[in-house]
């Protein structure tokens, strides 16, 4: 499969479960409140936010009104709950794998939540993100982790059949993640093995890799 047509199918794999993903969520996902601690440590009444992968806007619809969000993702209907649910942030329809647009400008913080799951190319899109982070910047990133010894996690690639289209997910190990971060110019500050959401048709929990990192 082409690494186009793989995200016209991402894309249209969350396009048809838009509508049911908030309900989904709780079932379906296993980040505890990490993406919580990490935004009200790093975030400012004056920050600029990048969320990657924003899907409907879950992580960031909340924050203070003067923080400046913009969000990137595959499906337009994600895109759409994003924008009624923050109707000031901005959101783009975008392939991760393209430099992110001069004028989105640079951001003290950045998301990528779940996301780079569907990326064979790591170390591109990690540093199409490290570009637009300021100096100093902080992100959080998260890798599905290859570990030989945790099932589904022993390969590079795991093929998941889904109600419509099948999707292909790549697997990192802990050495290849860091390479690709400290190349990108990613600093990691902190790193936690741990779940990451449920594949509801084989009832397995997938497992990442939680990168806290800052731009150079």
């Amino acid at each position: 499969m082409s690494r186009k047509h793989q995200e016209e199918e991402v894309g249209r794999v969350y396009g048809e479960i838009a509508s049911a993903y908030e309900a989904l969520f709780p079932v379906l996902h296993r980040y505890e409140d990490r993406v919580e601690r990490f935004l009200a440590e790093v975030v400012t009444r004056d920050s600029r936010v990048l969320d990657v992968g924003c899907g409907p806007g879950l992580h960031t619809r909340d924050l203070p009104p003067s923080v400046d969000v913009v969000g990137a993702d595959l499906s337009p209907e994600m895109l759409e709950l994003a924008r009624r649910a923050r109707p000031a942030g901005a959101w783009h329809a975008h392939s991760y794998y393209q430099p992110f647009p001069e004028e989105w400008g640079r951001f003290q913080v950045a998301l990528a939540i779940g996301c780079l799951d569907f990326c064979d190319d790591l170390p591109r899109v990690l540093g199409n993100i490290a570009s637009v982070l300021a100096p100093g910047g902080r992100a959080l990133v998260t890798v599905l982790e290859r570990r030989p010894e945790f099932e589904g996690h022993e390969d590079a690639r795991y093929d998941v059949r889904t109600a419509g289209p099948s999707v292909t997910l790549h697997l990192y190990s802990f050495e290849e993640t860091a390479r690709a971060l400290t190349d990108a110019g990613l600093r990691p500050r902190a790193y936690a093995h741990a779940p990451g959401w449920v594949q509801l048709t084989e009832q397995r929990t997938l497992w990442f890799g939680w990168w806290d990192v800052e731009r150079l």
